[in-house]
């Protein structure tokens, strides 16, 4: 039995030393903290003096008045997609439908087209020699015109004075 006695005291010897330990590693830590509490309220007091706070509420007053804007702006994007959304579907419906007629043409009407320009191409130097005759003509019509007008304007007082004198001298002789 007094080997389990002095058992049971070299535990609580050693709790007991283990206990004083704690008790100063604990007051060492909280002895350290209060050390470096001062330093660490001078390093937040720094810190806090050279925030603008002000500048910094100004901010966030600012995004507080632009946020409904900017929401607005973005519910409208929304709904302008969705209309964007439904046309570009449509366009992709109607894609086929434009590519065919446009095929639809390539291969009918632009040859149809060309045949006809050539048609044109040939039949256009005969008629352009026709169109030049005629202005020809129409040039010494109008020449011959001119003439017998000038002709008639001079000549008139004449045959005048000639009718008048083979008036008179039918009248003399009857």
């Amino acid at each position: 039995m007094a080997k389990i006695g002095l058992f049971i005291q070299a535990c609580l010897a050693a709790a007991i030393f283990y206990l004083g330990f704690t008790i100063y590693s604990f007051t060492n830590t909280v002895n350290k903290v209060v050390e470096t509490y001062p330093t660490m309220l001078a390093d937040f007091n720094q810190t806090t003096a050279n925030l603008d706070i002000k500048g910094w509420l100004d901010v966030a007053n600012k995004y507080a008045e632009i946020a409904p804007k900017a929401l607005q702006v973005v519910q409208d994007m929304n709904s302008t997609v969705a209309g964007v959304n439904k046309t570009v579907a449509s366009v992709d419906t109607k894609l086929p439908q434009v590519l065919a007629e446009m095929n639809g043409l390539r291969t009918q009407t632009v040859p149809a087209v060309l045949k006809e320009s050539a048609l044109i191409r040939q039949e256009l130097p005969p008629m352009l020699t026709k169109i030049d005759q005629i202005v020809e003509k129409s040039e010494e019509i109008s020449k011959n015109a001119t003439e017998g007008a000038v002709k008639g304007i001079i000549l008139s007082p004449v045959n005048l004075l000639k009718d008048a004198g083979k008036g008179l001298k039918s009248t003399v002789t009857e």
